[in-house]
């Protein structure tokens, strides 16, 4: 079969999330073959900008949640992909897909493909059922875990569509891999993402005090900003763990920091795809998260990382001691890391899945 000549991205977020990355990404490969590829994106937003430079031809339209009910905004994007004989679309949120499903609908595009990369379930309305059975030819997850929270309402219709799971793409570089150069003794711990409730880093909090009470020489360094970012702060002094504990607010280098710590660590209560997970990976860390969402499918229980019951910080702690004891486990699982996410996350091989999957 032969891959689709007018490819289309759609996705109009106006920040710079996961999603945008994935999206603009995959952009930025298939410009570089022998498709045409287009993007409709906010003309204001960080995509925008980003594609830029890239061989994209962008269109522009701003949306909002109730945009699919506006007449005129629709029959511009049903003429759009008229003109430009587009055979593919691929969006990545409901809001997208509610407008631009529906033109490409009316358009008569071949293939409307909807990549979930939410970890949260659909709710089973009508307008939802009708965008999946009626719209939607392809569906993309970025991990078990989402396409089972997908199913859950709407597994009959799924099963009749051509359905995927390609993993976010990470690139491989040996420049990112070196070892914590930090001149200490104590082991550096490392925690990524938003403080936000989702994330859970209070749990980070009573995890560092059962260390302390065993007299563990650690340092837990957070990467992130957010809004729980005071209450944290105050807790961290109120248990006196000032030494222990470190909020760096926001990282824009984070190979830099994975490179420096010697384990990562994620406290997250549910999550589509571990993204930082499989950047600790290759910067060959081993792995410890709460036995949930997608983390089963990242990491190898007792080969490159450790899988805890949820909310259990002292199993969490007791991990944590035996790896902060052992180097050469933390070693062997870093390795094993390493050649895991290789295998499954490159960046070459996850794009090469799409495109495959819309050919």
């Amino acid at each position: 079969m032969t891959t689709p000549k007018n490819i289309c991205f759609f996705n109009t977020t106006k920040f710079w999330g996961g999603g945008e990355k994935w999206h603009f990404e995959a952009a930025e490969m298939m410009a570089k073959t022998n498709n045409t590829t287009f993007f409709v994106c906010d003309g204001e937003g960080e995509l925008a900008k980003k594609l830029k430079d890239l061989k994209v031809t962008q269109f522009n339209v701003k949306t909002n949640n109730l945009s699919f009910l506006n007449a005129v905004k629709v029959n511009r994007l049903i003429q759009f992909y008229k003109e430009n004989k587009i055979d593919t679309v691929i969006f990545n949120s409901p809001k997208d897909l509610k407008l631009g499903g529906k033109a490409a609908k009316k358009a008569g595009v071949k293939n409307i493909v909807y990549r979930r990369g939410i970890a949260v379930k659909v709710k089973a309305s009508r307008f939802n059922e009708h965008l999946f059975k009626n719209v939607i030819t392809h569906f993309i997850f970025n991990s078990k875990a989402t396409k089972n929270l997908l199913e859950e309402n709407f597994k009959t219709i799924v099963s009749t569509k051509k359905t995927a799971i390609i993993y976010n793409a990470i690139e491989f570089s040996d420049s990112r891999i070196t070892q914590n150069s930090l001149p200490t003794t104590q082991t550096i711990i490392g925690n990524g993402g938003r403080l936000v409730e989702q994330k859970g880093q209070k749990y980070l909090i009573e995890i560092a005090q059962k260390l302390k009470e065993k007299s563990v020489d650690f340092k837990i360094l957070i990467a992130g900003e957010g809004p729980l970012h005071n209450g944290l702060k105050d807790e961290i002094t109120k248990q006196k763990l000032t030494n222990e504990i470190e909020l760096l607010g926001f990282v824009k280098d984070m190979k830099t920091f994975m490179n420096q710590i010697d384990i990562f660590v994620s406290t997250a209560l549910w999550e589509g795809f571990g993204f930082v997970l499989a950047e600790a990976m290759v910067a060959k860390k081993p792995v410890l998260a709460f036995d949930l969402s997608s983390n089963p499918e990242l990491i190898q229980d007792g080969e490159n990382g450790f899988l805890i019951p949820p909310k259990n910080s002292g199993f969490f702690a007791k991990k944590l001691e035996q790896l902060i004891s052992d180097k050469l486990l933390r070693t062997q699982m870093g390795e094993t890391a390493y050649n895991f996410a290789k295998a499954n996350f490159e960046k070459e091989k996850q794009l090469q899945k799409l495109l495959d999957f819309i050919s």
